[in-house]
């Protein structure tokens, strides 16, 4: 029964008690009454001393990791609550961390939620709501207990022992080094000081012990550096969920990204054609995985780009000597035109091909595109729906 109905029933029967006068109209009036009034101060007690708690996960989780949350609600006052519900709008999938209890004066409760993170993504935790009522189920009350927090799901990073980009081809430190007359993080040697050279560049330990200005020479680092292009046109895309070349894309980039700013230490940069805000510049460490993942976790196939207006537009912040290591299921035969132009302007292209067809069979095959990379030299790796990705790109090109 709704509390207008009871209210409505009260008035009926203390309109007939009045006009008839008989006796059990005025008792059904005065215990609907009482009834009301006892509800109502049973719900105005009901939140009274509630608290709750949820344990801080970070805001950052990975996909494949398994987050545990511990919950805490707790009743604080001497009036026991006979039923309490906690609900939790929490985003992230598979997520479950409502409750339904009853709690005596002065007692606690805690729970766990445990749930594995499969999607990449940003979530939300919360908000956690609770609600409660009279025993004669006539009020019903909701409150917020805690704000929604973020959860950023980072996409798999693959552990790769090994990928090479160009075997015998690719620079290291130390090799091929031009003097630079500008200050880099690569001194090699000093020299005596000459007029017009900057006071920032006098070495002063040398200086003390020659007893005449030195200045330091510095050299271009000639490391190669590495763009990632991640084609997400949305066109392009096929499987689903997991089973898809947008997620197996996502996972070799930050795959090869990862073993790259870890283990080669190189500058890598990230483009991701056909989604927005997807450009990361060149850098260096742990700072530069970090933002590449967060990228990374979020992009979604938003736009229709081609993979050859994507490598045009991508041309000015590719110099000399650059890897690009492009990742697509693009099955277009315009594309590789696009690469060799770059090729003559010095870039070096890279490209993990993935096969459309294995993830959806209505989608076309892609090998017109590998026969014509091969025969163009460019280095290829071809994927499929199923492939053990760590092999595969540790194996290299075929």
């Amino acid at each position: 029964m709704r509390p207008w109905q009871l209210v409505g029933l009260i008035m009926i029967t203390g309109t007939l008690a009045v006009i008839i006068g008989w006796e059990p109209f005025w008792a059904l009036t005065y215990a609907l009454g009482l009834a009301f009034v006892f509800s109502a101060g049973w719900l105005a007690l009901g939140m009274r001393g509630i608290t709750f708690s949820r344990s801080a996960l970070g805001g950052r989780a990975q996909v494949g990791q398994r987050i545990e949350e511990r919950l805490e609600l707790e009743n604080h006052s001497a009036f026991p609550k006979l039923w309490v519900q906690v609900t939790d709008g929490s985003t992230l999938p598979g997520h479950h961390a409502g409750y339904v209890a009853s709690i005596g004066p002065h007692q606690r409760i805690t729970w766990r939620a445990r749930t594995v993170c499969r999607r990449r993504g940003r979530y939300t935790l919360g908000p956690v709501a609770a609600a409660t009522g009279d025993p004669l189920g006539l009020f019903r009350r909701e409150i917020t207990l805690a704000a929604e927090q973020d959860l950023l799901v980072l996409p798999t990073v693959l552990p790769l022992a090994t990928f090479d980009l160009y075997p015998g081809l690719m620079p290291g430190r130390g090799r091929g080094a031009q003097r630079s007359l500008q200050t880099t993080t690569n001194v090699v040697t000093v020299r005596g000081y000459v007029p017009g050279d900057a006071l920032a560049r006098i070495h002063w330990p040398s200086t003390a012990r020659l007893g005449q200005f030195m200045v330091k020479e510095f050299e271009l680092d000639p490391t190669i550096d590495v763009v990632v292009l991640l084609d997400l046109d949305r066109d392009i895309q096929a499987g689903v969920e997991e089973s898809s070349t947008e997620e197996y894309g996502v996972t070799i980039a930050a795959s090869i990204a990862a073993y790259l700013l870890r283990q080669q230490e190189l500058a890598v940069g990230l483009s991701v054609s056909g989604a927005h805000h997807g450009t990361i510049p060149l850098d260096r460490g742990e700072r530069q995985l970090d933002r590449l993942l967060e990228v990374l976790a979020v992009v979604r196939p938003e736009r229709a780009l081609s993979l050859e207006e994507a490598l045009v537009a991508e041309e000015p912040r590719l110099a000399r000597n650059t890897v690009l290591v492009l990742i697509t299921p693009s099955t277009d035969l315009g594309w590789p035109q696009g690469l060799n132009h770059l090729r003559r302007r010095g870039v070096r292209p890279f490209v993990i091909l993935l096969d459309p067809h294995t993830f959806d069979e209505h989608m076309p095959e892609n090998s017109r595109v590998y026969d014509a990379l091969v025969a163009a030299g460019v280095p290829v790796v071809p994927v499929r729906r199923g492939d053990p990705l760590v092999h595969v790109l540790e194996q290299g090109p075929r």
